[in-house]
């Protein structure tokens, strides 16, 4: 679906005519936004015939799951973003699945974006939230397109960054939580929602760190559809990405230190077990050993006529005496 956002004497207007396009890119005072949602051929054509943009750049937006990065070519650039979700509910379910491992909690959507002079052009197959609420704000407050294009793609920008956030504060719970159960009740589930968080943080690394290459290369390079008034606010989310790449990057070294940790208490059960089984084995050791000798060992037994009960008590004895030096020294 095809959505022109324009404005019109000082208020924003959304249409869908494709045919308006030539006349808004001749009119360089006035910036526009166009968002393409799930293109079809048609849709796709108009990159191609009415912006002229790269073959290359348009095969790019057409073809899902590309890094972000960003290319400059004659009169625009291009930039591919992903909008990432997290859904806790799949972490959960790691250890409880059975045979079939979960689908990944984090889910990406990509954002493909030309920039150009007085226009801003997006392309995603799925639904991007970032877009429906800078579409929200544009009707709400028009001075957004105002500052021009450029500023219109910071706000994109900063909406998807911002998008990290509360992510973060969802695996800061999830990861306290994950804690209190390797210290309090260690079980095998844990270890598969260990390695599997593992998996979602180098994940979401790989999201942030090339996006944040791209932001770097924004704010230091000279781009000619950027304007000077723009580059503190570009520097802004350029901020933010490395503050959230440096978290991600400290609740990775926190899984580490909770798989030793966890490691390290099925070791120390184990070991518990393997002390209380000694202590029991060598609490009957000296009842095996007087059975043993006197019962084996001997053509005449000895003391063949005393009373069993007496021997019955003695090694009860022996075994009751060993007990209580083991309790003594808090061994079982």
């Amino acid at each position: 679906m095809l959505t022109i956002v324009s404005d019109e004497a000082g208020k924003t207007k959304h249409f869908h005519d494709a045919g308006a396009i030539p006349a808004l890119l001749e009119d360089a005072s006035r910036p526009f936004w166009i968002d393409l949602e799930a293109p079809g051929e048609d849709e796709f054509a108009i990159l191609d015939k009415v912006f002229h943009f790269h073959p290359l750049a348009v095969e790019d937006a057409m073809r899902p799951y590309q890094r972000p990065k960003v290319d400059e070519y004659d009169g625009y650039f291009f930039l591919v973003t992903d909008e990432v979700h997290l859904d806790l509910d799949v972490l959960g379910a790691a250890g409880k699945s059975g045979g079939d491992r979960p689908a990944s909690s984090v889910q990406s959507r990509q954002l493909s974006v030309f920039l150009g002079a007085n226009f801003l052009v997006t392309v995603h197959v799925e639904p991007v939230e970032a877009v429906a609420s800078l579409r929200d704000q544009c009707r709400r407050n028009h001075r957004v397109l105002e500052h021009g294009a450029d500023f219109i793609l910071y706000t994109l920008l900063d909406m998807l960054v911002d998008g990290y956030f509360p992510l973060l504060e969802k695996l800061d719970e999830s990861m306290d939580d994950l804690e209190d159960r390797v210290v309090q009740r260690p079980d095998p589930t844990i270890l598969e929602t260990i390695f599997r968080l593992k998996g979602d943080l180098t994940r979401l690394r790989r999201l942030v760190g090339p996006l944040r290459e791209v932001m770097q290369t924004l704010t230091s390079r000279s781009y000619p559809n950027i304007q000077e008034k723009t580059l503190p606010y570009l520097r802004d989310v350029a901020d933010h990405l490395f503050r959230i790449y440096e978290t991600l990057d400290g609740y990775r070294d926190l899984t580490s230190n909770m798989l030793d940790a966890y490691l390290s208490q099925v070791n120390n059960q184990m070991s518990r077990v393997m002390q209380k089984l000694s202590a029991v084995a060598t609490v009957f050791l000296p009842i095996t050993f007087v059975t043993g000798v006197f019962g084996m060992n001997f053509a005449d037994q000895p003391w063949f006529h005393t009373n069993v009960w007496i021997w019955a008590a003695f090694m009860a004895g022996v075994a009751g005496w060993t007990y209580w030096w083991f309790r003594r020294h808090q061994w079982v």
